[in-house]
């Protein structure tokens, strides 16, 4: 194993100790809900995909939801909205229905296909799934897993019409919350695009940023990490490095920042995670490392620490304070010291897995072709990790042929697991077309487990942190946007008002920027009510969250 550590520098911005008193931070909301979808556009018949896609009723010239369109530009707005009051309006909450009830039937699949399209990872925004894929964006309402309805299909605009062609694949995707306006970052051939989801049922494309050297690659000159942080996107350019975009207004973003391979501890950059001053950098495929950088200027990030273990990966991802690398499982520490990434060892069990996601304490680890699915591992205790059961995924999109696909890529929602799949058929009935995805049962019981505070940044207590910090929180449990705003995630000064500012989410990683700089020499508090945060079925803390930081 080789390290990469900047020697004899000291990083004053930098929060060191963290909250990892799991079960005393938080618990559960039983009343969350996750409110209810009404009104909307009517819907027709999409015959490509078995749901309905949403009928434009307005908005610009070629922002219609037909399958293949690409949508218009949204027009510029203007920077940061204000944020409201903290004591006005009903209590933040998602507009679609996520389900979370018991499943008698147990593990298995219980939806057809959505979409024979190339799916990479996919994940919840405002109470609807999002597929993103090979330079796309879907919508779908799921308020009835058996049959989720298609809201709306979006193409990156340009995509294999601007001088290249090939993978554009969304391993990750991220959110952010501008006041009340929604935005997801996704990936596009030649960089990301920006995409305003206020109206799911009408996502407009606001900005597409192209990033030097990436054209249309693989696991080189591609990107496979987006990591949105407050009015700044990190993004994960493979052998291009990390890319820092400058979002404070998404309809004018622009790259402001390239950090070469060489200034990342030699890592190729894959999926990354910014937790408040920390960037946690993870491996692409068929490339090894793990990387943090200091963030405390934003748009200047600056090497802590670097690993790069003996063995390649197949993916790297982040959940708690660790990265998890595949293949084999290897785990390692990143938050504890960032300056100091630690392999924390342990029982694995063996296998061969290409992705994985979590959710309160279990990894679902994807399975390869010819067993499509997903196991589930149990991953509480990090000495020793336990296989819990197999979510078997589709077996017959061949035909009599072996499976073609995986359905590795997932997310859980409540008690059900998405399988999504880029894997390009070749015999069979769906010759030609993508595995897409479908919707699994994981677990017969309703989650009603709470998403927990494992990690906050600055620390509890920290001191000297820079005017431009950002506040991260690290759960236990994917964190839903649309119940985080400035009553159910504060932060003040000691005595004073809640602070306006930009949140933004990466799967269970949450931060906040504020609108201005923060006061020097001036104490902050963080308090998380209790029954605020939510996961995406509606748990809430039970218990109120609170910490304190100093700035320099």
């Amino acid at each position: 194993m080789t390290r990469w550590n900047a020697p004899g520098q000291r990083w004053p911005g930098l929060a060191l100790a963290l909250c990892f008193s799991v079960h005393g931070c938080s618990s559960a909301d039983p009343q969350g809900d996750g409110g209810a979808s009404t009104g909307g556009n009517p819907s027709v018949p999409d015959p490509s995909t078995g749901g309905s896609v949403a009928v434009a009723t307005g908005g610009a010239a070629g922002s219609s939801a037909v399958p293949g369109t690409g949508g218009a530009d949204a027009p510029a707005t203007g920077g940061v909205p204000d944020m409201m009051d903290p004591d006005e309006g009903p209590p933040a909450a998602p507009e679609g229905q996520l389900p979370n009830e018991p499943r008698p039937e147990g593990p298995g699949l219980i939806s057809p296909t959505l979409e024979f399209r190339h799916h990479n990872q996919p994940s919840v925004i405002n109470g609807y799934l999002q597929l993103s894929g090979n330079a796309l964006l879907s919508f779908y309402d799921l308020s009835d897993p058996t049959a989720p309805e298609l809201l709306a299909f979006r193409e990156s605009p340009g995509h294999c019409k601007d001088g290249g062609c090939g993978e554009a694949e969304g391993h990750q995707v991220s959110f952010a919350k501008y006041g009340s306006t929604f935005y997801t970052a996704t990936i596009r051939g030649k960089g990301i695009d920006i995409w305003d989801i206020t109206d799911v049922r009408d996502p407009r494309h606001v900005k597409a940023v192209d990033i030097p050297g990436v054209n249309y690659g693989d696991f080189t000159e591609a990107v496979w990490g987006i990591a949105w942080q407050g009015t700044t996107i990190y993004v994960g350019g493979t052998n291009t490095g990390v890319h820092v975009i400058d979002a404070k207004d998404p309809a004018n973003a622009k790259l402001v920042k390239s950090v070469p391979q060489g200034q990342v501890g030699n890592v190729n950059a894959g999926p990354l995670f910014a937790v408040g001053n920390i960037l946690v950098v993870t491996t692409p495929k068929d490339n090894r490392g793990v990387a943090t950088l200091d963030i405390s200027n934003p748009h200047e990030p600056m090497i802590l620490d670097s690993v790069i273990p003996a063995q390649n990966s197949y993916i790297g991802w982040f959940y708690r304070h660790h990265v998890y690398l595949l293949n084999p499982i290897r785990v390692y520490d990143v938050l504890s010291d960032p300056t100091n990434i630690t392999q924390v060892n342990g029982n694995r069990p063996g296998g061969y897995w290409e992705y994985m996601s979590f959710q309160d304490g279990y990894m679902f680890a994807g399975r390869i072709r010819p067993n499509p699915g997903a196991d589930k591992i149990d991953v509480s205790d990090l000495s020793n990790f336990v296989w819990k059961s197999s979510i078997v995924g589709r077996r017959d999109l061949s035909g009599n042929a072996p499976p073609e696909n995986d359905d590795q890529f997932t997310v859980a929602i409540g008690n059900l697991l998405v399988l999504s799949d880029d894997q390009l058929h070749t015999v069979g009935p769906n010759a030609g077309k993508s595995a897409g995805t479908v919707i699994a049962v994981h677990d017969v019981n309703p989650d009603t487990t709470p998403p927990y505070v494992d990690t906050i940044l600055p620390k509890d207590g920290a001191t000297g942190q820079a005017l431009t910090t950002r506040v991260g929180i690290s759960f236990t449990d994917n964190v839903e946007l649309a119940t985080v705003d400035t009553r159910s995630f504060i932060v003040r000064p000691i005595g004073g008002k809640a602070l306006p500012g930009t949140f933004s989410v990466t799967m269970s990683v949450l931060n906040f920027e504020p609108t201005e700089p923060l006061l020097p020499n001036t104490t902050y508090e963080v308090v998380l009510p209790a029954g605020g945060v939510k996961d995406y079925v509606g748990n809430g803390m039970a218990e109120e969250f609170r910490s304190t930081f100093t700035t320099r």
